[in-house]
């Protein structure tokens, strides 16, 4: 049988990763001789949490070590694997599946966008090093990125943060929470702009959107949503209406094409901040990491705010504090720029936040699903429980479509703006 990133291998959490080159690449990275010990273990800690990788959670038994050298006691060793994603695919219900064709293109397109998403991340933190610890960041040890002598063992090594934990889909950050991640957002996009991102070319290249569109069709991608509807009764009319507009979205880059368009400067843009790559403090509940950064790219910082809000506010909240939040955002822009000029007006942000928001309404709503159904598949899980996450979820759904379409309207009395990728526009409109 073929080796992938698809199947079980004899490497760490049955990834292709072996201790060995582990073991190796952390003693050059902290000039070390000590080894790992022969009672270093590794745990799980990423089930249910992401689609493209394993995480393990490392703890050392140095052995060997000089006196005075800091060492480090565990570390995260985040592996791209598609082995979670498989099983989120075994556990959908056969009536929400896609056929078998359909099935098979997406998994050839998995696996070679996990390597290159994997190698942007290196990227990222190869870049996010500049920073020098202003931004809620965990520390990197070592990168290995994909190439072609390397194809199934891309990993990470990062910093461990203690007594931490993520918020899932069928859970709610509060108020509080989602503006110190603004904060941070802010601050990513001002110190992103003074350590010349605009000529980091590998990003400006990249169009993580165009390859997702690439994986299915007007049909597949209403079958995402229309389940939803099914769900509960009191969504239909709402997600009909969003379903009536995917023509119109289908193949939308809007959002790494805008700034261009719309003739502001890029800022570093995380592009998958979801409430589940972000880690809360369990006992201060304070915001200790932004992670995940396979998705990044030059963009407008609306984007994060947006997905960050989509996936960890209830519809209420993030309604009724949304101007707010936009304003700390910018805020702290202005006060980590020092004087530097900003990439955008206060009044430019708040227009570019309204044009990006169907976008990215687009690609949270269908993605939500999945997502609530693998964290309802625990067999001890209570039907009160299921009922209660269940609810979280779909008010976050219902809010995201109510407001695509409001938004839709109020952004065809604007200047117009190309969206979709050039393979997907219209013959007439080519």
């Amino acid at each position: 049988r073929k080796m992938s990133l698809q199947s079980a291998a004899s490497g760490i959490l049955e990834t292709h990763v072996t201790w060995e080159d582990v073991e190796k690449r952390l003693q050059k990275e902290l000039k070390t001789s000590a080894t790992l010990g022969k009672n270093k273990s590794v745990v799980h800690i990423g089930e249910g949490n992401g689609f493209l990788s394993r995480i393990g959670l490392v703890t050392c038994d140095w052995e060997g070590a000089n006196e005075g050298e800091k060492l480090p006691e565990k570390f995260a060793l985040k592996m791209a694997s598609c082995m979670a994603a498989k099983k989120m695919e075994e556990q959908t219900p056969d009536h929400m599946r896609m056929d078998e064709e359909t099935t098979q293109k997406m998994w050839t397109f998995f696996e070679i966008f996990l390597r290159e998403t994997h190698n942007a991340e290196v990227k990222a933190y190869e870049f996010l090093k500049k920073f020098a610890d202003q931004v809620a960041v965990p520390h990197c040890f070592y990168t290995v990125p994909f190439s072609e002598e390397n194809k199934l063992t891309g990993c990470l090594a990062l910093e461990y943060l203690d007594n931490t934990r993520i918020s899932h889909i069928h859970q709610t950050l509060s108020v509080a929470q989602v503006t110190a991640i603004a904060r941070e957002i802010g601050k990513m996009q001002a110190l992103s702009v003074l350590h010349g991102v605009e000529k980091e070319e590998w990003l400006s290249e990249r169009d993580v959107y165009t390859g997702f569109w690439r994986n299915f069709t007007v049909d597949v991608f209403t079958q995402m949503l229309a389940p939803v509807r099914d769900m509960d009764a009191s969504m239909v009319e709402s997600v009909d209406a969003v379903i009536a507009l995917i023509p119109e979205y289908f193949g939308s880059n809007l959002a790494i094409t805008l700034h261009k368009q719309y003739g502001v400067r890029p800022v570093l843009v995380n592009g998958d901040l979801w409430s589940a790559n972000v880690l809360v403090d369990t006992e201060t509940e304070e915001i200790r990491a932004l992670i995940d950064w396979q998705l990044v790219h030059h963009g407008t910082g609306v984007e994060d705010l947006l997905r960050i809000a989509f996936s960890g506010m209830t519809s209420i909240d993030r309604r009724a504090h949304m101007d707010e939040l936009l304003d700390v955002m910018y805020d702290t822009m202005e006060e980590t720029l020092q004087g530097a000029p900003a990439p955008y007006t206060r009044e430019q942000m708040r227009d570019l936040y309204e044009l990006v928001l169907p976008h990215a309404g687009y690609f949270f709503a269908p993605v939500a699903l999945p997502l609530f159904l693998a964290v309802t598949a625990a067999p001890d899980l209570s039907e009160e429980e299921k009922e209660k996450r269940k609810a979280v979820v779909m008010d976050k759904i219902r809010g995201i479509c109510e407001d695509i379409v409001i938004f839709h309207k109020n952004n065809e009395s604007k200047r117009k703006f190309t969206w979709k990728a050039p393979e997907f526009l219209p013959k007439e409109d080519k």
